[in-house]
């Protein structure tokens, strides 16, 4: 059974089984309850798969894009240094392409506190809705309509060339970046 999960924007992300409002339409849901698997948070991988639909939790990628499922890694969402009672969480594992997961970009990055008293940080779309985000533009950049958005657009540079190119791309020929390739 899947549900609708959401995390924290706290600074560990302590409430990570917190449900979402209504309203509130989220590209990825979660599997409830987690998996039950003993073993290092690497276990975790085919469920966290399966719950991403095979696409980068940040830039949205399908794998196919983006080298492949053996390509893709776990992503802490809230990073191990700043969270490490959540190491194991199956809840702050993300699927992400080794792009947006590299050290420059979202790596084992997190908002500073004063980021986060303002309430901005990371735009996490297993709980929050794209569209109240993100527009995208015709020539493929994403255009921030929050400063949570603009925060991640930067930080894991949601408008690299790659990304705008192939955005673009699929929008002329009526595909989705986060559907398998045809």
């Amino acid at each position: 059974m899947r549900h609708f999960m959401t995390t924290s924007l706290s600074r560990c992300g302590s409430s990570v089984n917190e449900r979402r409002s209504a309203e509130t339409v989220a590209r990825f849901t979660r599997t409830v309850p987690a998996p039950d698997v003993k073993g290092p948070y690497g276990v975790f991988r085919p469920y966290v798969r399966n719950d991403f639909e095979q696409c980068c939790a940040h830039c949205y990628l399908h794998e196919r894009w983006a080298g492949g499922a053996e390509a893709f890694q776990i992503d802490h969402f809230c990073p191990r240094q700043e969270c490490p009672h959540l190491v194991r969480d199956f809840y702050n594992l993300y699927y992400s392409c080794p792009v947006c997961n590299s050290p420059h970009r979202k790596g084992d990055h997190w908002p500073p506190n004063e980021l986060i008293a303002m309430g901005v940080g990371f735009v996490d779309l297993c709980r929050d809705d794209f569209a109240k985000h993100y527009n995208i533009t015709l020539d493929g950049r994403l255009e921030p309509l929050t400063e949570s958005a603009r925060y991640t657009i930067e930080k894991i540079d949601l408008n690299r060339e790659q990304l705008v190119w192939i955005r673009a791309w699929l929008q002329r020929h009526g595909h989705q970046m986060d559907k398998e390739p045809i």
